[in-house]
């Protein structure tokens, strides 16, 4: 079941790659950002290439998914103290913590399914 899973994403993972250049030109995307997400998949790629029976150390995907989720924190804390300090409203704050609500919660659906 496990090297059933690996290999789908691994397929998956690959034929994305294939499509992000056309794809891209066909949404107009600015080339910065499809340079981004493609380096962003060609290291996914490389984690699901990895030999999942030797030492498990962790890759630089999941890394990255901790620091983002830890400096996550830190953006919390800084939209409230702005917020108590009156230098945006509860409006704004209302709006970037859901914002970070969102991205919290792709980082740990994406870690779940890893």
């Amino acid at each position: 079941m496990e090297r059933e899973r690996r290999f789908a994403q691994r397929t998956a993972v690959e034929e994305a790659l294939e499509a992000l250049p056309g794809t891209a030109s066909a949404l107009g995307a600015d080339p910065a950002v499809a340079s981004r997400l493609e380096e962003e998949y060609r290291e996914h790629l490389e984690t699901l290439r990895e030999d999942p029976g030797a030492a498990r150390i962790r890759s630089r995907e999941e890394q990255y998914t901790a620091l983002r989720l830890a400096l996550l924190a830190r953006k919390r804390a800084t939209v409230i103290r702005l917020r108590d300090e009156r230098r945006i409203d509860d409006v704004v704050l209302r709006r970037m913590q859901s914002a970070m609500d969102t991205e919290e919660v792709r980082l740990t659906h994406h870690e779940q399914f890893e």
